[in-house]
């Protein structure tokens, strides 16, 4: 029986992104055509989930772009305001996509260790440039129920923008502050 490993690596030249499906067009087509310009530009930084089976070449399962920005108050969620500054600078999640062949994992649950690992890069980067609020756009509604599972806040009224403020992200990753 083989053992299927997966690492999270920045994305690099050399890995096979045409394979990748997360049954998504323009997310695919994105992590193809505009991930690499994305990251060459300087606009964010792009991760890959690589799976790695003995024998097999690697292949993507998964990646998530984060980019700095900047959060105004008064659009987040009242609950996150407090101690927020009035253009709070944040960190944008701009991608995140899991390949369609590892959906449904009850036991290893992919989309949440990817989520896991974009929320880790993101406190540790904070850790190092600042940053008080981490901001998602859902992109459908049925992502809204999965991101509030996992913390994040809506504003509502069909807004699929949501937040969590970078401290509450340390806590749920149970990360002590440095």
């Amino acid at each position: 029986m083989s053992e299927q490993t997966v690492r999270v690596v920045k994305l690099a030249p050399g890995y096979d992104l045409g394979a990748f499906d997360c049954g998504e067009a323009a997310y695919n087509q994105w992590l193809t055509d505009y991930a690499g310009q994305a990251v060459e530009a300087g606009a964010s930084m792009v991760y890959l989930l690589v799976e790695h089976r003995p024998g097999e070449a690697e292949r993507v399962v998964g990646y998530f772009a984060i980019c700095p920005t900047l959060v105004v108050r008064d659009g987040m969620p009242k609950p996150l305001q407090r101690e927020v500054l009035r253009n709070a600078p944040g960190w944008l999640l701009a991608k995140l996509a899991l390949d369609v062949s590892l959906r449904g994992d009850n036991i290893n649950q992919w989309g949440w260790q990817l989520l896991r690992a974009a929320l880790e890069t993101i406190v540790g980067a904070s850790e190092l440039g600042g940053g008080q609020i981490i901001v998602v756009d859902a992109d459908n509604p049925g992502l809204v129920d999965w991101y509030a599972r996992h913390g994040f806040l809506s504003t509502g009224g069909g807004n699929l923008r949501m937040y969590m403020k970078v401290a509450t992200a340390r806590k749920y990753l149970g990360t002590p502050p440095s």
